[in-house]
């Protein structure tokens, strides 16, 4: 007799089948999903892990907490955590970020990866609320892609391919979404007068690279011309992705633009962001090819897949260790 077909699996909630029923009615169906998603969750884990590694010292926060809430007018931040605590949940979430993006599939790597570097990000929020939108996505993926078994071996039939799709496309309409709260957050804050530029030559002038010092020097219309095209870019991606959904790496390809013509002339980089427009809209499928054999090495051999995961979790937590242990000699 055959091999028998894997069953289709129910979808985890009521919402995700009503997605999954929005995405595949609308014809939002994507080629080689699975394969691109591979590669967001290891572009995620990646940035999760920078996040960690680069997030302010325990003892930092501790000391500048009640300075920054005096400043505010605020009593007190109303959450905090001793710097010894904060200092092990950023090896904890650093672990288990690093075993789950080398095939840990256990529920409990998971959660444990998602909840604590939420509650890191909930601890630097507290420092500042406005930081609570900066890098936020990272949360968002990190959770959507934790949903996922996408470590089937190369060439075998994927019976999840349909959720991957609908995955892939919700985490592309988030992304789109950030352009459209950035424009949004402009117009709010400043109104349409943003595009006549004179924010956008300061920042050249008083922030900016050589070339952006270059630029502010110049005519005023160059600085408007371009704020008002970053103004309409950012305005105009969220629509563009429907319109041009068979042309999306076109938007991929723009976006890392975008973001390099930032980085060039303002030295800010955004890479928690600019690192997704290849993997999400124009990276290949088989770009991920070497990726998937690792983590299906790991299915294949138990003993393999532990070791893995060990692996990254080692290197995961490994900087911090480093970091904190060179403190504690200079404090000595």
């Amino acid at each position: 007799m055959g091999r028998s077909e894997p069953a289709a699996r129910e979808p985890v909630t009521r919402l995700a089948g009503h997605w999954l029923t929005a995405v595949t009615s609308a014809g939002l169906g994507q080629q080689g999903a699975a394969d691109r998603l591979l590669l967001c969750r290891l572009t995620t884990g990646a940035a999760v892990l920078r996040t960690v590694w680069h997030l302010p010292p325990g003892r930092f926060l501790a000391d500048y907490q009640p300075l920054v809430d005096q400043a505010a007018g605020k009593r007190g931040s109303g959450w905090t955590l001793h710097p010894l605590a904060y200092e092990a949940l950023r090896c904890v979430a650093a672990a288990s970020t690093g075993a789950w993006m080398l095939g840990a599939k256990h529920p409990a790597v998971k959660i444990t990866a998602n909840a604590s570097f939420a509650l890191l990000q909930r601890r630097v929020v507290a420092l500042d609320d406005s930081l609570y939108s900066y890098n936020s996505h990272l949360n968002v993926f990190l959770g959507l892609l934790s949903l996922l078994d996408d470590s089937a071996e190369p060439g075998s039939r994927n019976p999840h391919e349909e959720y991957a799709a609908a995955l892939l496309t919700a985490m592309q309409a988030y992304y789109a979404t950030m352009y459209l709260q950035s424009a949004l957050a402009k117009l709010t804050a400043v109104g349409w007068r943003w595009a006549r530029g004179r924010t956008l030559r300061g920042a050249w002038a008083e922030l900016g690279t050589p070339t952006g010092k270059r630029l502010s020097a110049m005519s005023p219309e160059l600085a408007r011309a371009a704020s008002t095209a970053a103004l309409l870019y950012e305005l105009a991606f969220a629509p563009a992705l429907v319109v041009l959904w068979k042309r999306k790496a076109l938007l991929g390809l723009s976006s890392a633009a975008f973001h390099g013509a930032i980085k060039a002339t303002l030295d800010i980089s955004f890479w928690h962001l600019s690192w997704f427009s290849v993997p999400l809209f124009t990276a290949p499928a088989a770009s991920s090819r070497a990726y998937r054999r690792l983590l299906a090495a790991g299915t294949r051999s138990a003993p393999a897949g532990r070791q893995l995961a060990v692996v990254g979790a080692l290197a995961g937590a490994a900087p911090l260790v480093r970091s904190w242990l060179k403190r504690r000699r200079r404090r000595v």
